[in-house]
Order: structure tokens, then sequence, then C-alpha cells
């Protein structure tokens, strides 16, 4: 036993290649759980404690940087260096408690995690226990659904027309939570317009209503006009080229032919060949002013192999009952709705050409670069 004791046989934790106990790396966690026992603190005990977590925290285990960032979170006294950094870590897990209880931070920091941060540290930001104006519009701006669902759900936040028009123009979120905003008016006449290929169902229809309306008070501001809407020969040639290409099954190019006709942005266009957006293009062609036969060789042509006859009959009920003006304003509301918001760059052609619609490869449009059609069917 004696012999045992004064062994010159290295110990087992000091033997090389065995790691030491990792002391330093716990000091800081110590230091923390001293620190958060009192609830006040000097001046000098504050700056001892931020020196020493400058020092340390880059060496401190994540599992350790978690527990004093959840410890920390809420303390009165924290050090606003130590905080900060706390909130800016690149564990998530770290970050978060600083950004959801911290009242201190700064709006700087808080706005750059906003627009660039993690969706999860956003929804820490969400849950704040109070939002600064900036921070606010920058969530309805950059946020997903989960943390504007959280914003909607608050009952000591109320969202202004300024931010019911910032989500309104964002197709992710109508889409996701339309049915939430239009329960909190969070969805002006313009917003039902300009996002109905991102509405769900059920705000179809007032959507519609809501551009029968517009057109009918579009009506009234110009008397004199006749409702009635007549084709002019470059439309009649634009309507035979959309059913000549249909034929054809030239999905692009048929979408290339309806930004002409309406000016509308590409990433629309081909967002209306989906086989869910079939209504969207039913008003498209409506907006033309093409006949209820030729768009019901369009429809069948681009959708008949996927979609059931009563969605077909759907479709031309929908073109029988819309007025042409109410097709146009929504139409005429995707295009500034697109313009709004940061989208793929567009192509917009005031006119029909029929001399270039099956000779060339990839057309020059005015104002832009050529577009192959590799480039045309991505959108970019």
């Amino acid at each position: 036993m004696r012999q045992r004791l004064h062994s010159n046989q290295p110990d087992e934790m000091s033997a090389p290649g065995r790691k030491k106990p990792p002391q330093d790396r716990c000091v800081l966690l110590a230091a923390t759980e001293l620190f958060v026992g009192k609830s006040r603190h000097d001046i000098e005990e504050q700056k001892i404690f931020l020196e020493l977590a400058r020092n340390l925290l880059p060496a401190t285990t994540l599992q350790d940087r978690r527990r004093i960032a959840s410890m920390l979170a809420a303390h009165p006294e924290i050090p606003d260096d130590l905080l900060e950094a706390l909130a800016s870590d690149e564990d998530e897990l770290t970050a978060y408690p600083a950004l959801r209880y911290s009242q201190r931070l700064s709006v700087d920091l808080l706005l750059r995690t906003v627009k660039s941060g993690r969706e999860s540290l956003r929804r820490a930001i969400a849950n704040r226990p109070s939002l600064r104006e900036s921070v606010l519009s920058a969530l309805c701006e950059h946020a997903g659904a989960d943390s504007i669902r959280i914003l909607l759900q608050r009952d000591d936040i109320r969202l202004a027309p300024v931010h019911h028009d910032k989500l309104s123009r964002r197709g992710d979120i109508v889409a996701a939570l339309g049915m939430e905003l239009a329960g909190q008016d969070a969805l002006n006449p313009d917003g039902l317009m300009g996002q109905y290929l991102h509405l769900p169902a059920a705000l179809k229809a007032k959507a519609i209503a809501a551009a029968e309306m517009a057109s009918l008070v579009k009506q009234a501001r110009t008397p004199g006009t006749a409702p009635v809407h007549r084709q002019g020969s470059a439309g009649l040639h634009l309507c035979d080229a959309l059913v000549a290409e249909a034929r054809a099954g030239d999905r692009p190019r048929f979408a290339d032919l309806l930004c002409q006709g309406l000016s509308l942005p590409q990433p629309v266009c081909d967002l209306m060949l989906q086989r869910d957006q079939s209504d969207g293009l039913t008003i498209a062609l409506k907006a033309l002013g093409m006949p209820a036969a030729p768009t019901a060789t369009v429809l069948i042509r681009l959708f008949g192999e996927q979609m059931p006859l009563a969605d077909l009959r759907g479709l031309l009920r929908l073109h029988r009952t819309l007025s042409v003006g109410a097709a146009g304003v929504l139409a005429g509301q995707w295009m500034l709705q697109d313009q709004t918001t940061e989208t793929t760059p567009s192509r917009h052609v005031p006119q029909y050409q029929e001399g270039s619609r099956r000779k060339e490869p990839a057309r020059t449009v005015p104002g832009s670069a050529e577009v192959s059609p590799a480039r045309r069917k991505s959108g970019s």
C-alpha cells in the first residue's frame, strides 16, 4: 500500500495522451452562478465579472455557454458587453435567452438579427416583452410565418396599417396565414387582390368581390365610357397565339406571351401555369378578353391530363361570371404587388409582336438582355 502511494507511476488523469480536468473551463460557469446569486452588485464586482467573462467565454464549452446564457438573460445587472456577446453567439440556444428576455439589447443588434439571423432567433425577438416600432416593422418584412403568427396572437401588440401593408405584400405570409390575417382585418382590398395567387381558397371569393367593386368604382368615376370591352387586332392575334402555343405544348413560350399581353412579371406568369393556379390563369385570360371556347381549349391543353371535369367546369363558370373589368383589376394588382417586393427581375413588354412568335429560340425584349429558354423556365 505504501509502495503504491509513493509509486513513481504517473497518475491516470495525468498520463501522456490523457486530457486534464477541464477546471479552467468551469471557472466562468461557477462565477456566473455566484453572480446570479445576488440581485445587486457594486461597480467593482460587475467589472471583475465582465473581465472574467471576456477572457473565458470564447473557450467555454457549448453546454456551459448555454447554461450561462440561460442564467444571465433576465438578470438586471448583466454587463452590456457580455449581454451583446451572448445574444450574438453563433449557437442558437445560447443566443435565444438573451434575445427573448433581456430588456437592454440594442435596437441595432435586434434589427441585424431580424434581417439576417435564423428564424428561431426571430421567434425569440417576436416573443420579447416589448418591441420597438422599427423592430416590429422589420419582423413584418423578414420574419417567417411562425414568427408572424406570434405577433398576431399577442394581446399586447396591435399591428398598424403600415404593418398590414407590409404583410399583404408577402405572398409566403399570405399563403400561410391568410385566414388569420383576414380575421384581424390585416388584409386590405389591395392586399387581397394583389396576393390572389397565394390566398387560401376561402379568401379568393373575397378578392374577386373586391375586384368587382373596384371595377364598378372605376366605371362610376369615368362616366360615359362604354362597359363593353372590345378586342383590337393585336389582342385577337395574341389570343390566337396563346391558343396555338397551348396546343403545341410550349409552356415557356405561352408564359412569355402572357407576360407581353398583361405586362406581368415573368415569375407571376410562370406561377399561373402550375396546376393549382389554373383559376389565376383563367382570370388572366379573361383580362385579355379571350372568349369562353378558346379559354376552354387552353385549359384543357395545359391541365387536361390532371384536371377532373368538375374542376374544368368550375373554371369556365368563373370565366363566365367574372367581368372583364374585375379581371383587369386583379391582373393589374398582380403587377403592382410584384413591383413593390424584391423578386426576380421581370420583363415587361407593352405589346404583342406576332412576327417573333415562333422563329426565335430566344428573343430580345427592349431594354433587357437576351433570355435563353433554360433561363426563361427558371424565371431568372
